[in-house]
Protein backbone atom coordinates (compact mmCIF):
# COMPACT_ATOMS: atom_id res chain seq x y z
CA UNK A 1 0.00 0.00 0.00
CA UNK A 2 2.53 2.01 0.91
CA UNK A 3 4.71 1.38 -2.08
CA UNK A 4 1.39 2.07 -4.42
CA UNK A 5 0.38 5.31 -2.42
CA UNK A 6 4.13 6.38 -3.34
CA UNK A 7 4.34 5.81 -6.71
CA UNK A 8 0.79 7.37 -7.19
CA UNK A 9 2.26 10.70 -5.56
CA UNK A 10 5.18 10.44 -7.73
CA UNK A 11 3.15 10.45 -10.95
CA UNK A 12 0.83 12.89 -9.50
CA UNK A 13 3.53 15.91 -9.12
CA UNK A 14 5.14 14.52 -12.25
CA UNK A 15 2.16 15.06 -13.93
CA UNK A 16 1.70 18.54 -12.36
CA UNK A 17 5.19 19.35 -13.28
CA UNK A 18 4.70 19.49 -16.93
CA UNK A 19 1.70 21.24 -16.04
CA UNK A 20 3.81 24.37 -14.93
CA UNK A 21 6.46 23.80 -17.52
CA UNK A 22 3.96 23.84 -19.81
CA UNK A 23 2.69 27.58 -18.63
CA UNK A 24 5.63 28.78 -17.95
CA UNK A 25 6.43 28.19 -21.34
CA UNK A 26 3.45 29.59 -22.75
CA UNK A 27 3.91 32.69 -20.53
CA UNK A 28 7.38 32.90 -22.05
CA UNK A 29 5.40 32.74 -25.72
CA UNK A 30 3.10 35.53 -24.80
CA UNK A 31 5.46 37.78 -23.32
CA UNK A 32 7.72 38.89 -26.39
CA UNK A 33 4.91 38.76 -28.77
CA UNK A 34 4.38 42.48 -29.99
CA UNK A 35 1.52 44.02 -29.01
CA UNK A 36 -0.35 45.36 -32.34
CA UNK A 37 -0.04 49.14 -32.57
CA UNK A 38 -3.80 51.13 -31.87
CA UNK A 39 -4.86 54.16 -31.84
CA UNK A 40 -8.08 55.90 -30.67
CA UNK A 41 -8.26 58.57 -32.69
CA UNK A 42 -6.11 60.30 -36.34
CA UNK A 43 -6.35 64.42 -36.49
CA UNK A 44 -5.68 64.70 -40.40
CA UNK A 45 -7.23 68.33 -40.04
CA UNK A 46 -4.58 69.12 -37.29
CA UNK A 47 -1.73 67.64 -39.76
CA UNK A 48 1.60 69.88 -40.78
CA UNK A 49 3.37 69.83 -43.38
CA UNK A 50 7.57 70.78 -43.91
CA UNK A 51 6.95 72.53 -47.15
CA UNK A 52 4.51 73.65 -49.44
CA UNK A 53 3.78 71.42 -52.46
CA UNK A 54 3.75 73.39 -56.37
CA UNK A 55 2.40 72.13 -59.29
CA UNK A 56 4.75 70.29 -61.63
CA UNK A 57 7.61 71.14 -59.35
CA UNK A 58 9.46 67.31 -57.22
CA UNK A 59 8.21 67.45 -53.97
CA UNK A 60 10.14 65.94 -51.21
CA UNK A 61 8.33 66.40 -47.71
CA UNK A 62 6.87 65.67 -44.47
CA UNK A 63 3.22 65.42 -42.96
CA UNK A 64 2.97 64.99 -39.10
CA UNK A 65 -0.38 63.62 -38.28
CA UNK A 66 -1.26 64.28 -34.23
CA UNK A 67 -3.44 61.25 -32.84
CA UNK A 68 -4.30 60.12 -29.37
CA UNK A 69 -5.19 57.23 -27.35
CA UNK A 70 -1.82 55.59 -28.16
CA UNK A 71 -0.47 52.35 -26.65
CA UNK A 72 3.02 52.35 -26.89
CA UNK A 73 3.28 49.83 -29.38
CA UNK A 74 5.62 50.03 -32.10
CA UNK A 75 4.95 49.82 -36.08
CA UNK A 76 6.94 49.24 -39.17
CA UNK A 77 6.98 51.59 -42.15
CA UNK A 78 3.42 51.39 -44.22
CA UNK A 79 3.11 51.01 -48.31
CA UNK A 80 2.94 53.98 -50.60
CA UNK A 81 -0.62 55.24 -50.59
CA UNK A 82 -1.10 57.50 -53.49
CA UNK A 83 -2.77 60.96 -53.99
CA UNK A 84 -6.41 61.52 -55.31
CA UNK A 85 -7.68 64.96 -56.44
CA UNK A 86 -4.51 65.97 -57.32
CA UNK A 87 -2.25 62.98 -58.58
CA UNK A 88 1.56 62.43 -58.78
CA UNK A 89 2.12 62.28 -54.98
CA UNK A 90 2.60 58.79 -52.28
CA UNK A 91 2.45 59.66 -48.79
CA UNK A 92 4.26 56.74 -47.25
CA UNK A 93 4.19 55.83 -43.33
CA UNK A 94 7.38 56.13 -41.38
CA UNK A 95 8.54 53.21 -38.81
CA UNK A 96 8.08 54.18 -34.99
CA UNK A 97 6.76 54.07 -32.27
CA UNK A 98 3.57 55.08 -30.55
CA UNK A 99 3.34 57.18 -27.83
CA UNK A 100 1.37 55.92 -24.57
CA UNK A 101 -1.69 58.71 -24.92
CA UNK A 102 -1.10 61.30 -27.68
CA UNK A 103 1.60 61.77 -30.50
CA UNK A 104 2.07 62.01 -33.83
CA UNK A 105 2.73 59.79 -36.92
CA UNK A 106 5.07 60.63 -39.70
CA UNK A 107 4.25 60.63 -43.42
CA UNK A 108 6.80 60.99 -46.33
CA UNK A 109 5.35 62.65 -49.18
CA UNK A 110 7.18 62.24 -52.56
CA UNK A 111 6.74 62.78 -56.27
CA UNK A 112 5.51 65.95 -58.50
CA UNK A 113 2.23 67.15 -58.63
CA UNK A 114 0.07 67.62 -61.71
CA UNK A 115 -1.99 70.24 -61.43
CA UNK A 116 -3.04 72.83 -58.48
CA UNK A 117 -5.53 71.99 -55.99
CA UNK A 118 -6.07 69.66 -52.99
CA UNK A 119 -3.96 66.31 -52.50
CA UNK A 120 -6.04 63.82 -51.04
CA UNK A 121 -4.21 60.74 -48.74
CA UNK A 122 -7.04 58.14 -47.49
CA UNK A 123 -4.45 57.27 -44.81
CA UNK A 124 -4.97 54.15 -42.06
CA UNK A 125 -3.01 53.86 -38.71
CA UNK A 126 -3.31 52.26 -35.40
CA UNK A 127 -6.67 50.91 -36.93
CA UNK A 128 -7.87 54.54 -37.65
CA UNK A 129 -8.54 56.27 -41.11
CA UNK A 130 -8.90 59.96 -42.31
CA UNK A 131 -8.10 61.69 -45.59
CA UNK A 132 -5.04 63.81 -45.33
CA UNK A 133 -5.16 67.22 -47.65
CA UNK A 134 -2.21 68.73 -49.17
CA UNK A 135 -2.71 71.66 -50.36
CA UNK A 136 -1.22 72.03 -53.87
CA UNK A 137 -0.23 75.81 -55.52
CA UNK A 138 0.16 76.87 -58.66
CA UNK A 139 3.82 77.29 -60.35
CA UNK A 140 3.29 81.20 -59.84
CA UNK A 141 2.94 83.22 -57.01
CA UNK A 142 0.44 85.93 -59.17
CA UNK A 143 2.49 88.61 -57.07
CA UNK A 144 3.95 91.52 -59.91
CA UNK A 145 7.80 90.25 -60.78
CA UNK A 146 6.54 86.97 -61.60
CA UNK A 147 8.26 85.15 -58.13
CA UNK A 148 7.58 81.93 -58.20
CA UNK A 149 6.95 79.51 -55.30
CA UNK A 150 9.76 77.00 -55.82
CA UNK A 151 12.71 78.62 -53.73
CA UNK A 152 15.33 75.85 -53.72
CA UNK A 153 17.53 77.43 -55.89
CA UNK A 154 17.25 81.29 -53.90
CA UNK A 155 20.00 82.60 -51.38
CA UNK A 156 20.66 84.73 -48.70
CA UNK A 157 17.62 87.65 -48.51
CA UNK A 158 16.79 86.44 -52.18
CA UNK A 159 15.35 83.57 -50.27
CA UNK A 160 13.57 84.85 -47.56
CA UNK A 161 12.38 86.98 -50.36
CA UNK A 162 10.82 84.51 -52.11
CA UNK A 163 9.94 82.28 -49.04
CA UNK A 164 7.88 85.44 -47.91
CA UNK A 165 5.95 85.72 -51.42
CA UNK A 166 5.45 81.93 -51.38
CA UNK A 167 3.40 82.54 -47.74
CA UNK A 168 1.79 85.09 -49.28
CA UNK A 169 0.34 83.44 -52.21
CA UNK A 170 -0.90 81.12 -50.33
CA UNK A 171 -3.47 83.69 -48.60
CA UNK A 172 -6.85 84.98 -49.28
CA UNK A 173 -6.98 88.66 -49.95
CA UNK A 174 -8.44 89.19 -46.42
CA UNK A 175 -5.47 87.17 -45.12
CA UNK A 176 -2.78 89.10 -47.11
CA UNK A 177 -3.48 92.85 -45.96
CA UNK A 178 -3.91 91.44 -42.00
CA UNK A 179 -0.09 90.62 -42.79
CA UNK A 180 1.23 93.09 -45.04
CA UNK A 181 1.35 96.67 -43.18
CA UNK A 182 3.06 99.67 -43.57
CA UNK A 183 6.07 99.79 -42.27
CA UNK A 184 5.91 102.46 -39.51
CA UNK A 185 7.82 102.52 -35.83
CA UNK A 186 4.64 102.46 -34.17
CA UNK A 187 3.87 99.35 -35.93
CA UNK A 188 7.13 97.46 -35.18
CA UNK A 189 6.71 98.58 -31.54
CA UNK A 190 3.70 96.45 -31.14
CA UNK A 191 4.97 93.56 -29.48
CA UNK A 192 4.60 91.94 -26.26
CA UNK A 193 5.57 89.26 -24.04
CA UNK A 194 1.64 88.97 -22.79
CA UNK A 195 -0.50 86.51 -23.87
CA UNK A 196 -2.91 87.83 -26.58
CA UNK A 197 -6.11 88.43 -24.73
CA UNK A 198 -3.83 90.27 -22.11
CA UNK A 199 -2.32 92.68 -24.58
CA UNK A 200 -4.41 95.59 -24.46
CA UNK A 201 -2.59 97.30 -27.54
CA UNK A 202 -3.10 93.83 -29.53
CA UNK A 203 -0.35 92.65 -32.13
CA UNK A 204 -0.13 93.40 -36.07
CA UNK A 205 -0.16 90.68 -38.64
CA UNK A 206 -2.09 87.55 -39.14
CA UNK A 207 -2.34 84.91 -36.40
CA UNK A 208 -1.30 81.18 -37.08
CA UNK A 209 -5.16 80.17 -35.81
CA UNK A 210 -6.53 80.93 -38.92
CA UNK A 211 -3.97 79.64 -41.05
CA UNK A 212 -4.94 75.77 -43.03
CA UNK A 213 -2.06 73.03 -43.06
CA UNK A 214 -0.54 74.42 -46.37
CA UNK A 215 -0.38 77.99 -45.10
CA UNK A 216 1.34 77.12 -41.84
CA UNK A 217 3.81 75.08 -43.66
CA UNK A 218 4.54 77.98 -45.96
CA UNK A 219 5.11 80.86 -42.73
CA UNK A 220 7.27 77.94 -40.96
CA UNK A 221 9.26 77.72 -44.36
CA UNK A 222 10.21 81.47 -44.08
CA UNK A 223 10.67 81.34 -40.48
CA UNK A 224 12.63 77.68 -40.98
CA UNK A 225 15.06 80.07 -43.47
CA UNK A 226 15.68 83.11 -40.66
CA UNK A 227 16.59 80.75 -37.97
CA UNK A 228 19.17 77.87 -37.59
CA UNK A 229 18.01 74.43 -38.26
CA UNK A 230 18.97 71.39 -36.32
CA UNK A 231 19.87 72.35 -32.77
CA UNK A 232 18.04 71.04 -30.27
CA UNK A 233 15.85 73.69 -27.94
CA UNK A 234 18.01 76.34 -30.73
CA UNK A 235 17.22 78.49 -32.94
CA UNK A 236 14.22 77.19 -35.01
CA UNK A 237 13.30 74.39 -32.77
CA UNK A 238 13.80 76.92 -29.99
CA UNK A 239 10.96 78.95 -31.41
CA UNK A 240 9.03 75.98 -31.70
CA UNK A 241 10.15 75.16 -28.37
CA UNK A 242 7.82 78.15 -27.34
CA UNK A 243 4.92 77.25 -29.12
CA UNK A 244 4.50 74.30 -27.53
CA UNK A 245 4.84 75.54 -24.68
CA UNK A 246 2.10 77.71 -24.74
CA UNK A 247 0.13 74.99 -26.06
CA UNK A 248 0.94 73.08 -22.80
CA UNK A 249 -0.06 75.97 -20.83
CA UNK A 250 -3.42 75.88 -22.70
CA UNK A 251 -4.12 72.65 -22.19
CA UNK A 252 -2.60 72.32 -18.03
CA UNK A 253 -4.27 75.18 -16.16
CA UNK A 254 -4.42 78.31 -18.56
CA UNK A 255 -7.11 77.72 -20.84
CA UNK A 256 -7.32 77.14 -24.33
CA UNK A 257 -8.51 80.79 -25.24
CA UNK A 258 -5.59 82.25 -23.82
CA UNK A 259 -2.72 80.13 -24.47
CA UNK A 260 -1.54 78.32 -27.60
CA UNK A 261 0.42 78.19 -31.15
CA UNK A 262 -2.73 79.87 -32.55
CA UNK A 263 -1.88 83.36 -30.79
CA UNK A 264 1.57 83.70 -32.61
CA UNK A 265 1.34 86.51 -35.08
CA UNK A 266 3.32 87.14 -38.74
CA UNK A 267 3.61 90.73 -40.01
CA UNK A 268 5.65 92.00 -42.45
CA UNK A 269 5.98 95.92 -42.34
CA UNK A 270 6.85 97.23 -45.71
CA UNK A 271 7.05 94.92 -48.76
CA UNK A 272 9.64 92.15 -48.69
CA UNK A 273 12.13 92.99 -51.27
CA UNK A 274 15.82 93.14 -52.18
CA UNK A 275 16.13 97.12 -52.12
CA UNK A 276 13.84 98.67 -49.91
CA UNK A 277 12.69 98.86 -46.05
CA UNK A 278 11.14 96.37 -44.19
CA UNK A 279 10.37 93.90 -41.24
CA UNK A 280 9.99 90.48 -40.57
CA UNK A 281 8.26 90.61 -37.23
CA UNK A 282 6.94 87.34 -35.42
CA UNK A 283 5.98 86.83 -32.18
CA UNK A 284 3.37 85.96 -29.00
CA UNK A 285 3.27 85.00 -25.62
CA UNK A 286 6.92 84.29 -24.60
CA UNK A 287 8.60 84.71 -28.11
CA UNK A 288 9.09 87.06 -29.90
CA UNK A 289 11.49 88.11 -33.15
CA UNK A 290 12.02 91.04 -35.78
CA UNK A 291 14.30 90.91 -38.31
CA UNK A 292 14.52 94.70 -40.58
CA UNK A 293 16.11 94.76 -44.19
CA UNK A 294 16.89 97.61 -45.57
CA UNK A 295 18.74 98.18 -48.94
CA UNK A 296 19.52 94.73 -49.69
CA UNK A 297 20.80 93.47 -46.39
CA UNK A 298 19.69 92.96 -43.04
CA UNK A 299 20.24 95.73 -40.56
CA UNK A 300 18.37 95.00 -36.98
CA UNK A 301 17.48 91.84 -35.11
CA UNK A 302 16.43 93.20 -32.26
CA UNK A 303 14.57 93.38 -29.83
CA UNK A 304 14.03 89.38 -29.48
CA UNK A 305 12.75 88.34 -26.76
CA UNK A 306 12.47 84.55 -25.22
CA UNK A 307 10.67 83.09 -22.09
CA UNK A 308 9.14 79.30 -21.21
CA UNK A 309 6.89 77.89 -19.07
CA UNK A 310 7.57 75.73 -17.55
CA UNK A 311 11.21 76.23 -17.21
CA UNK A 312 11.68 72.26 -16.19
CA UNK A 313 11.28 69.82 -19.01
CA UNK A 314 7.90 69.30 -20.11
CA UNK A 315 6.20 67.09 -23.23
CA UNK A 316 4.21 68.22 -25.69
CA UNK A 317 3.48 67.25 -29.01
CA UNK A 318 4.95 63.58 -28.54
CA UNK A 319 8.56 65.02 -27.57
CA UNK A 320 10.13 66.82 -24.94
CA UNK A 321 11.85 70.44 -24.67
CA UNK A 322 13.40 72.52 -22.55
CA UNK A 323 14.04 75.52 -24.66
CA UNK A 324 15.28 78.19 -22.77
CA UNK A 325 17.69 75.73 -20.02
CA UNK A 326 20.62 76.33 -22.39
CA UNK A 327 20.61 79.71 -21.86
CA UNK A 328 20.43 79.44 -18.06
CA UNK A 329 22.84 76.99 -17.72
CA UNK A 330 25.39 79.55 -19.54
CA UNK A 331 25.08 82.33 -17.20
CA UNK A 332 25.40 80.02 -14.75
CA UNK A 333 28.54 78.87 -16.26
CA UNK A 334 29.53 82.47 -16.90
CA UNK A 335 28.96 83.40 -12.95
CA UNK A 336 30.65 79.97 -11.96
CA UNK A 337 34.20 80.73 -13.55
CA UNK A 338 34.50 84.11 -11.49
CA UNK A 339 36.71 84.29 -8.48
CA UNK A 340 34.98 86.18 -5.26
CA UNK A 341 36.30 89.11 -6.08
CA UNK A 342 34.74 89.30 -9.71
CA UNK A 343 31.74 88.47 -8.24
CA UNK A 344 31.20 91.01 -5.69
CA UNK A 345 32.40 93.63 -8.15
CA UNK A 346 29.58 91.66 -10.75
CA UNK A 347 27.51 91.61 -8.07
CA UNK A 348 24.27 94.53 -8.45
CA UNK A 349 22.52 96.00 -4.98
CA UNK A 350 19.10 95.96 -5.91
CA UNK A 351 16.63 93.23 -6.62
CA UNK A 352 15.03 92.47 -10.03
CA UNK A 353 11.92 90.36 -10.12
CA UNK A 354 11.85 90.84 -13.73
CA UNK A 355 13.87 92.54 -16.98
CA UNK A 356 14.57 95.79 -17.54
CA UNK A 357 14.14 96.79 -21.24
CA UNK A 358 10.88 94.31 -22.04
CA UNK A 359 8.24 95.52 -24.63
CA UNK A 360 7.27 99.01 -24.10
CA UNK A 361 10.87 100.10 -23.38
CA UNK A 362 12.37 101.24 -26.33
CA UNK A 363 15.59 103.01 -25.75
CA UNK A 364 15.51 102.96 -22.06
CA UNK A 365 19.10 101.85 -21.81
CA UNK A 366 20.66 102.87 -18.52
CA UNK A 367 23.55 105.84 -19.55
CA UNK A 368 25.98 104.40 -17.08
CA UNK A 369 26.95 100.64 -16.96
CA UNK A 370 27.03 98.63 -13.72
CA UNK A 371 29.13 95.79 -12.79
CA UNK A 372 31.88 93.83 -14.20
CA UNK A 373 34.25 94.77 -17.58
CA UNK A 374 34.81 91.61 -19.24
CA UNK A 375 38.16 93.28 -20.19
CA UNK A 376 39.40 92.58 -17.00
CA UNK A 377 39.18 89.12 -17.07
CA UNK A 378 41.49 85.82 -18.31
CA UNK A 379 40.78 84.76 -21.88
CA UNK A 380 38.86 81.70 -20.49
CA UNK A 381 36.28 84.03 -18.68
CA UNK A 382 35.93 86.04 -21.78
CA UNK A 383 35.25 83.03 -23.33
CA UNK A 384 32.46 82.26 -21.08
CA UNK A 385 31.11 85.32 -21.40
CA UNK A 386 30.94 85.00 -25.01
CA UNK A 387 29.35 81.89 -25.08
CA UNK A 388 25.98 83.00 -23.38
CA UNK A 389 26.14 85.69 -25.97
CA UNK A 390 26.25 83.18 -28.75
CA UNK A 391 23.03 81.09 -27.35
CA UNK A 392 21.04 84.08 -28.62
CA UNK A 393 23.40 85.21 -31.89
CA UNK A 394 23.02 82.49 -33.03
CA UNK A 395 19.38 81.40 -32.81
CA UNK A 396 20.07 83.25 -36.24
CA UNK A 397 20.65 81.78 -39.81
CA UNK A 398 24.24 81.04 -40.21
CA UNK A 399 25.42 84.01 -42.15
CA UNK A 400 23.43 87.05 -40.56
CA UNK A 401 24.74 85.19 -37.16
CA UNK A 402 28.63 85.23 -37.86
CA UNK A 403 28.25 89.47 -39.25
CA UNK A 404 26.16 90.24 -35.61
CA UNK A 405 28.69 88.01 -33.54
CA UNK A 406 31.98 89.84 -35.41
CA UNK A 407 30.69 93.05 -33.68
CA UNK A 408 29.63 91.63 -30.19
CA UNK A 409 33.31 90.08 -30.19
CA UNK A 410 35.10 93.36 -31.14
CA UNK A 411 33.53 94.82 -28.64
CA UNK A 412 33.47 92.16 -25.80
CA UNK A 413 36.13 94.30 -23.81
CA UNK A 414 34.27 97.13 -23.34
CA UNK A 415 31.53 94.52 -22.32
CA UNK A 416 30.02 94.58 -18.37
CA UNK A 417 28.52 91.64 -16.96
CA UNK A 418 26.08 91.93 -13.51
CA UNK A 419 23.75 89.82 -11.74
CA UNK A 420 21.36 90.25 -9.08
CA UNK A 421 20.28 87.18 -6.64
CA UNK A 422 22.01 84.19 -6.76
CA UNK A 423 25.12 83.30 -8.62
CA UNK A 424 23.65 79.62 -9.42
CA UNK A 425 20.69 81.10 -11.73
CA UNK A 426 18.03 78.78 -10.16
CA UNK A 427 15.73 80.68 -8.16
CA UNK A 428 13.09 83.42 -8.40
CA UNK A 429 14.89 86.65 -8.55
CA UNK A 430 18.19 85.77 -9.86
CA UNK A 431 18.94 88.20 -12.92
CA UNK A 432 21.71 88.18 -15.27
CA UNK A 433 22.73 91.21 -17.25
CA UNK A 434 25.19 91.36 -20.20
CA UNK A 435 26.32 95.50 -21.15
CA UNK A 436 27.98 96.04 -23.95
CA UNK A 437 28.55 99.14 -26.69
CA UNK A 438 25.81 97.82 -28.34
CA UNK A 439 24.78 94.06 -27.18
CA UNK A 440 22.29 94.04 -23.94
CA UNK A 441 21.06 90.89 -22.66
CA UNK A 442 18.74 90.22 -20.08
CA UNK A 443 17.88 87.23 -17.97
CA UNK A 444 15.30 87.60 -15.00
CA UNK A 445 13.85 84.49 -13.13
CA UNK A 446 10.44 84.88 -11.72
CA UNK A 447 7.33 82.98 -10.33
CA UNK A 448 4.99 81.15 -12.50
CA UNK A 449 2.04 82.34 -13.40
CA UNK A 450 -0.15 79.07 -14.99
CA UNK A 451 2.54 76.43 -13.22
CA UNK A 452 2.37 77.10 -9.80
CA UNK A 453 5.49 77.43 -7.32
CA UNK A 454 8.23 77.22 -9.85
CA UNK A 455 10.25 79.79 -11.46
CA UNK A 456 10.18 80.73 -14.94
CA UNK A 457 12.59 83.09 -17.15
CA UNK A 458 11.98 86.21 -18.97
CA UNK A 459 14.92 86.67 -21.08
CA UNK A 460 14.96 89.79 -24.01
CA UNK A 461 18.17 90.49 -26.46
CA UNK A 462 18.62 94.50 -27.22
CA UNK A 463 21.27 95.96 -29.21
CA UNK A 464 22.00 99.81 -27.96
CA UNK A 465 22.11 100.98 -32.15
CA UNK A 466 20.32 98.27 -33.86
CA UNK A 467 16.91 97.65 -32.28
CA UNK A 468 13.74 98.05 -35.45
CA UNK A 469 17.11 98.61 -37.74
CA UNK A 470 18.16 101.49 -35.87
CA UNK A 471 14.91 102.79 -37.54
Amino acid sequence: MVRTSSIGLYIVLFTMSLLVDSCKKDESTSAVTPATASISALSCSSATFSATAVNGTSYTGTATVPYTGGNGAGYTAGTAIASTGVSGLNATLQAGTLATGAGTLTFAITGTPTSSGTATFAITAGGQTCNLALTVAASNSGNTGGTTTNCASATGLAKIVCLAEAFKATLSSTQLAALQLTYTKANAVRWSNLPQALYSEKRVGLNLGVLNTTQLAAAKALLAAVLAPGVTNEGYDEMEGGLAADDYLGANGGGASTYGYGYFYMAFLGTPGTTGLWELQFGGHHYTMANTYNGGKIVGVTPSFRAVEPMSSFTQNGRSWQPVEQERQAFADMLGGLSSTELATAKLAATYSDILLGPGQDGKFPTTKSGLKVGDLSTAKKTLVLNAIKLYVNDLDAETAATVLAKYTAELDNTYIAYSGSATVTQQNDYIRIDGPNVWIEFSYQGGIVIRNTPHPHSVWRDRTGDYGGN
